[in-house]
């Protein structure tokens, strides 16, 4: 995938993954072979004071990313995967070469 990576605040790993790398991920996951596929996020608003203190609190929302999921795609968009050229069809696979073992 890309290799134009931004530089994040947090150290959780050293390459977080793009919306499209996470789509490929799912699609290998759900073991889809064919189709095209939209990352699909489900949020959870809440609402309620917000604020650094309790002498400072503000009307408010919170947003929360409930789950993370596949949606079959209606038109290409800059992140749709197709799943025919992330999932290698069983033909494919028998064809590759396997890379010697190190003993």
């Amino acid at each position: 995938m890309s290799n134009n990576r931004r530089k994040t605040d947090f150290d959780a790993v050293p390459t977080p993954l793009s919306m499209k790398e996470l789509t490929a991920v799912l699609v290998k996951h759900y073991g889809l072979k064919e189709g095209k596929y939209d990352l699909g996020i489900e949020f959870q608003i809440g609402t309620g004071p917000v604020g650094p203190n309790k002498e400072e609190l503000l009307p408010g929302i919170i947003l929360g990313v409930k789950s993370v999921g596949l949606a079959l795609a209606k038109d290409d968009a800059p992140n749709t995967i197709d799943a025919a050229e992330v999932v290698p069809t069983s033909s494919e696979k028998k064809t590759r070469t396997k890379k010697p073992v190190s003993a």
